[in-house]
This record gives structure tokens, C-alpha cells and sequence, in this order.
């Protein structure tokens, strides 16, 4: 991989420093005003590789590198870095906490679907998944940080304050995981609607749409049909009644921009006191909206919560609720993406079209990142090949590894991004819409994903060249000055227009996630195939015979040469059997070296046998 994270991070948490503390003090804002989106952005970006990546920790004052405080000055010390976290955490709580609890608004993220309308104060306040997805993220995050700087804290007052910043997060981190569970949906399709056919016509891929297909599609869909009943709280009792009383009906599930419409109460104790606002959202899966909630899903079931102990007890039911949602929408999408026994699958027919009728090669890369997200938790290892080859032509279509032509629309991917209508918005006001131009993190991000899971090295390696490709573009997008932070498209696309020199947090949390996930990849053990391991068993092998014959004949002086060398040997062998399962060519290496240093010795042997 010709990307080096390590170095992206630094640079990024230069610039970060620099602009966020530019006047001493914590900063809010950038180029959208604060809201409760862009300020959970713009913690993360130092808080989540501080808390995902080996040797970017900053919860230890004593431990932070030299390295990391040269670029975090404008901070302070190494005991100032993390009680600037703890002051920004404080501070993002209180901002986002009303009377009835926690916040989770668009605010200024929101945009209106006609030019020139105004959004209206009232749907500033709707609750968006985006910002329950990243609250998981923050909240655990954050709890993993400021329990670890507790352990080093020695006043009585400022782990007492730590106290109450943790309840604050768990408080948080409940009400997200409740809004989780109520902007989940099943919307099932009515039958010969434009939503049916065009499910029928992605899967189909040139077979007839007839009963056979038809069919067929309900077979496989029938494992997440028959899981929908455990579903027993969020969705109203009409979805289930038309799921058992009209099983020929198609559905889809996911999560919906915010609370559905119909959600109901999540009457769980651990819900309680937990504030549950009526839902606006039209209740259909968005795609952007059901990745972005696997993604902060992601965090909630990761090995790292679970060895850190973060969910209290309480909490243990709702991610219970939300994993049983969360394995429905990873098998519903994965079905759909790779249905039929065809050479040509529905994922490789780009670029995707969802059942509202909208398509874009941008929702082609949201279902590979949910297909990628179930091979990783086991599923059919199958779609890789395809997914490659699916990756690579996005990344020349949405011009992140080809130079755009004149009026070439991809350009439009990056700006002003992919606008998604927000169904059920225009109740409250002007029908509003939601914009994405991260097309090229995303399909970093997937990239990643899939090349975590893959066990071909060619496979691999496209996925890193993919991988470099992106961390190009975006390193190309960033501002040269002042900050050099994101997100600047004018410098790759010269008919776009300059943007302003303040940081977009949103991009630039992006760009940081692309960076984290390449650090994953790169700590994981290299990839090792069968042949590679039969061949260094086999060098090990033989290097223990001969070693063995070797200790039959040389003298057992403990302190003599030839001794010395076989104790050597013996650790270098052991060495290699313990490595030989995740570094096999290491091991091989290792057996290498004991068979030329027996080799020498057997040959000094002789040649002193000849001489005498």
C-alpha cells in the first residue's frame, strides 16, 4: 500500500489543531453552522483514531508520541490534550440536550428539494439517523477515552467530573440507539406499484419477470420473512398483519432519514425516560441512511465495545433489538445485490436504482458496502471477484482514478454531491433533502471493507490500488491555505467553483475514517495462502530433522560454538511454527536461515575431518 495512514493522520491533526484552536480556544463550526452532525464530526476526527488506531492514543498524558504532540501544539501539553477532549465533550452535550433530553437534529445539514426555499425553523429540529449513527460512535468512543484518562487522574474533583461526562454519553448513547430502533421500517410494496417493478427489474438481470423469477425471489427472501415477527416493538401492528396475511407481497427493510411516520414506543425499561417524539419520516429504507446506520452499528458490536464493557446492563436490550435489525437489513440487502444463478448479478448493474425510481452509482457503492459488512460476519465469500470489478469501474466512472472530460458528470458526485429527496418532510414546510458529495470516501471506505475479508492476494491488490487511488483524490481536494483541511473539489475539477477556505467536518471526518480503516487493514496479518504454508512446514520440517541429527553428534559442552548455534536454531524454529499460520513467508524465511547456519556447520565439520 503506497498510502501511509500514519503520516495522513498527522498531517490531518496539524491542520485540525491549527484551525480549531486558532484562537486558543475550542472553535465550533466550520463552513455549515454547528449542528449536532458536523460537531460530532469535527470531535471525531481527533477522538476516533485516538480510540481505533495502535499508537494514536491520547487518554494516557505521560504516553502521547512526540510526534502527536509536535502537530497537537496549538492545544497545549500532553496534559492539556485530553482535557480539551473532556471540555469538548462537556460542551457537545450541553449544546445537544433540551429539557426533554438529548437532541439529535440536521439543523444546518438540511437543505430544501426547490432552489431558493427556505427551510423552516421547526424541521431544523427534526431528528435525523445520521445523527443518531454518529452519537454511537462519539458516545462509545468517547466513553473508551475518558475512562482510560480517569485511571490516570489523581484529583478527587476532576474524576468526579469525568463521572458525570461518562452518565452524559450513556445517557446519549441510549436515546441514539432508541431513535436506531425507531427509524428502522419494513415497507411492504404494493403489488403491480412502480416500487415492485423496480425491484423485479434489478433482479431480474435480462431473465423474464414471470413466475419462475418471481418465485424464486420469495424463496430467498423467506429467511428474513420469517424473522420479521421477532421484530416485536418500533413498527406498527399494520406491517405485520400485510406480511402474514399476504405473503406473496415483496418488502424491503432498513432505516428510513428519521423516526417513521408510524413508529411506535419502544416499551422497554431501559427506554425509559428516554424522549420519544412523533416520527415525520415517509417509513422507507433510504439507502445512505441504512449505511450510515450499520456503520455506527458497527461500532456498537465491535470487539472493542464488548472488551471495554461500554454498554451498561440497561443498554444490553437495545443493542439486542438493534442486532436482530441489524442482521435482517445485512441479509435483506446482500439477497437482493447477488440474486440468481445468471453470470451477471443485480450489484454489477450500475449504477443502482432504489424503489423510489432515483439511481446513482452512489447507491450502487452503498449496497457493496453492505454486502462487504455481511462477509464479514461469515456470509458468502463469493461476491468478492464481482465486487473488485465492480469497484474499480466506479472509481473510474465517478473520475476518483481517471481524469474527468469536459462536462463529464461524474464531476457531479463531488459537487454538489448526490441529493436524496427526505419523504414526509413536506408536512412541516418545503420538502426537504439531504446532499452527499463523499462518493470517493465511501468507495474507499468499501474498497477497505472488502479487502479485509478477501483471501485472494490479486483481489487484494486491486483493492489496495483502488484504495490509493482514493486517498489521491482526496488529498488532492484538500485546502492548501489556510488549514489544509476539506473539502476543496476546485482543485480537481477546475469548471467547479472555489469553495469557502473553512473546514467542511463532514468530509474532513471522512477523509479520516479512509485513513483509519487503511491503519485496520495494515495492523491485521498479511495475507497467507495454503501454498505459502505447505511450503514453510515443509522447510521447517526438514530444518528439525537435520537439527535433530545435529544434536546426535555434537558435543554437549554447554559453552561450545556449535552448541550455541543449535539453541539458536531451536528458537528461531520455534519461532517460525508459531508464525506460521498469519506470516508464512516469515516462517519460511526463518526455516531458511537454520538450514544454511546447519548447513555451514555440517561442512566446517568436514572440511576439519579432511584436514586431519
Amino acid at each position: 500500500m503506497r498510502t501511509n495512514p500514519r503520516q495522513h493522520i498527522l498531517d490531518t491533526w496539524r491542520a485540525f489543531a491549527r484551525s480549531t484552536f486558532s484562537s486558543g480556544e475550542w472553535a465550533w463550526g466550520g463552513r455549515y453552522a454547528s449542528n449536532s452532525i458536523s460537531d460530532a464530526e469535527q470531535i471525531l476526527v481527533l477522538l476516533y483514531p485516538a480510540t481505533e488506531v495502535p499508537g494514536f492514543r491520547l487518554d494516557r498524558p505521560d504516553a502521547i508520541e512526540d510526534d502527536m504532540l509536535a502537530v497537537l501544539r496549538p492545544m497545549g501539553s500532553g496534559l492539556d490534550i485530553p482535557m480539551r477532549m473532556l471540555e469538548a465533550l462537556e460542551t457537545y452535550v450541553a449544546r445537544y440536550t433540551d429539557e426533554d433530553g438529548p437532541t439529535f437534529s440536521g439543523g444546518s445539514y438540511l437543505l430544501t428539494e426547490e432552489p431558493g426555499a427556505e427551510v423552516k425553523p421547526e424541521q431544523l429540529d427534526f431528528d435525523v439517523t445520521e445523527s443518531y449513527s454518529i452519537s454511537v460512535t462519539l458516545c462509545l468512543s468517547a466513553k473508551g477515552f475518558l475512562r482510560e484518562f480517569q485511571r490516570t487522574v489523581e484529583r478527587r474533583d476532576l474524576q468526579s467530573r469525568i463521572d458525570t461526562a461518562i452518565l452524559a454519553m450513556d445517557t446519549r448513547l441510549t436515546a441514539a440507539m432508541v431513535g436506531l430502533l425507531r427509524s428502522f421500517v419494513v415497507n411492504v410494496l404494493d403489488p403491480d406499484s412502480v416500487a415492485e417493478a423496480v425491484l423485479l427489474r434489478t433482479v431480474s438481470q435480462g431473465r423474464v419477470v414471470g413466475r419462475t423469477l418471481t418465485q424464486d425471489l420469495r424463496d430467498q427472501l423467506q429467511p428474513v420473512r420469517d424473522k420479521l415477527p421477532e421484530l416485536t416493538f418500533g413498527l406498527p401492528a399494520e406491517n405485520e398483519r400485510m406480511l402474514r396475511d399476504y405473503p406473496e407481497r415483496f418488502f424491503e427493510c432498513g432505516w428510513a432519514w428519521g423516526v417513521a411516520q408510524d413508529a411506535t414506543d419502544i416499551d422497554l425499561p431501559s427506554a425509559e425516560g428516554v424522549n420519544q417524539p412523533h416520527g415525520v419520516a415517509e417509513s422507507r429504507p433510504v439507502l445512505h441512511f441504512t449505511v450510515n446506520a450499520l456503520d455506527g452499528l458497527s461500532d456498537l458490536f465491535s470487539v472493542r465495545t464488548t472488551r471495554q464493557g461500554l454498554l451498561t446492563s440497561e443498554q444490553q436490550s437495545l443493542r439486542e433489538a438493534l442486532s436482530l435489525r441489524w442482521g435482517l437489513a445485512l441479509q435483506y440487502w446482500a439477497t437482493i445485490a447477488t440474486f440468481g444463478a445468471g453470470p451477471r448479478w443485480p450489484i454489477e448493474d450500475v449504477p443502482w436504482q432504489s424503489t423510489d425510481g432515483q439511481s446513482s452509482p452512489y447507491f450502487t457503492e452503498l449496497v457493496l458496502s453492505i454486502v462487504a459488512l455481511s462477509q464479514q460476519g461469515g456470509g458468502n465469500t463469493g461476491t468478492i471477484g464481482k465486487s473488485v470489478a465492480v469497484l474499480e469501474e466506479l472509481g473510474q466512472r465517478g473520475l476518483v482514478s481517471r481524469r474527468a472530460a469536459e462536462d463529464d458528470r461524474g464531476v457531479l458526485l463531488h459537487e454538489p454531491g448526490v441529493l436524496m429527496p427526505l419523504k414526509g418532510s413536506e408536512k412541516e414546510g418545503p420538502a426537504l433533502a439531504w446532499s452527499y458529495n463523499g462518493f470517493a470516501a465511501t468507495l474507499g471506505k468499501t474498497a477497505l471493507r472488502v479487502a479485509r475479508v478477501s483471501t485472494s492476494r490479486r483481489n487484494r491488490a486491486r483493492l489496495i490500488e483502488i484504495t490509493d487511488a482514493v486517498v489521491e483524490h482526496l488529498l488532492a481536494r484538500r485546502h492548501q491555505q489556510p488549514d489544509g483541511l476539506w473539502d476543496h473539489p476546485a482543485n480537481l475539477y477546475p469548471g467547479v467553483a472555489t469553495a469557502p477556505a473553512t473546514p467542511a467536518w463532514d468530509m474532513t471526518e471522512r477523509a479520516i475514517e479512509v485513513f483509519v480503516a487503511a491503519a485496520t487493514l495494515i495492523s491485521a496479518p498479511p495475507l497467507a495462502d495454503q501454498g505459502q504454508v505447505d511450503e514453510a512446514t515443509a522447510k521447517i520440517a526438514e530444518a528439525r530433522h537435520i537439527l535433530d541429527q545435529e544434536r546426535l553428534t555434537t558435543p554437549t559442552a554447554g559453552g561450545s560454538q556449535e552448541q550455541k548455534l543449535l539453541r539458536e536454531a531451536e528458537q528461531s524454529l520455534n519461532r517460525a511454527e508459531r508464525l506460521i499460520a498469519e506470516r508464512p513467508a516469515t516462517a519460511a524465511a526463518l526455516a531458511d536461515k537454520v538450514l544454511r547456519d546447519l548447513d555451514q556447520l555440517a561442512f566446517a565439520r568436514q572440511a576439519a575431518s579432511r584436514s586431519a
